[in-house]
């Protein structure tokens, strides 16, 4: 049950412990780590506490945009999270779970999306990377690409086409290049590109 300790008119919905990062020791937040906890009701504001000293309130009505991502490691511990908040003051927030603390921030972030539809912003909830971070890992991909099939052109170049083992080479090389220019245009679909989620089960795609 929520407890009306958070003002007049407002409810506080729990406390999610999330990690302290420079973005948020530029607004003030001093110590290790962040509690941060949903004040809903008639004025529903995101409320963060640094564990040593300060205080950041952001009302949600003046979130401009809220934008939750993924970056993928090779395996599915090696998972990075990440929620970027633009205020319309300016102001912008960076939300990042501490170790072993996925759940609290999951849990943090679909009670923000929560208020957010409550009071008729869900629009301005967004996945995704950010545009140059997009473009960046299509760039490499690219690059990449065009490395490995030249490795298998080359290696045709000087040792011509009769030997079978080279033919098999630059197949191989061919094969790798073609999934990595697959892989650096699947990036702007609708997994990397910044976009408004369609719904909570889309939002929790990007979540732990």
């Amino acid at each position: 049950m929520a407890d009306k300790d958070m003002g007049a008119g407002r409810d506080r919905i729990g406390v999610h412990r999330i990690r302290n990062c420079w973005a948020l020791r530029r607004e003030g937040l001093k110590g290790l780590w962040v509690d941060a906890e949903v004040a809903a009701g008639d004025s529903p504001a995101l409320v963060l506490t640094g564990s040593r000293r300060g205080r950041a309130e952001i009302p949600l009505t003046d979130i401009r945009r809220i934008r939750a991502s993924l970056d993928e490691g090779k395996f599915r511990w090696l998972d990075s999270f990440r929620c970027l908040i633009w205020c319309d003051d300016g102001r912008k927030f960076v939300l990042v779970p501490k170790s072993l603390g996925n759940v609290s921030y999951r849990d943090l972030i679909l009670e923000i999306a929560r208020e957010m539809k409550r009071v008729g912003r869900f629009d301005r909830v967004e996945r995704g990377q950010q545009v140059w971070e997009a473009a960046l890992y299509s760039v490499f991909m690219v690059a990449m690409a065009l490395l490995i099939a030249y490795a298998g052109y080359d290696s045709l170049k000087i040792y011509g086409s009769t030997r079978t083992s080279d033919i098999v080479f630059a197949c191989i090389t061919g094969g790798f290049s073609l999934l990595l220019l697959v892989g650096s245009v699947a990036i702007w679909g609708d997994k990397k590109r910044p976009r408004p989620v369609r719904s909570f089960k889309d939002l929790r795609g990007v979540l732990p």
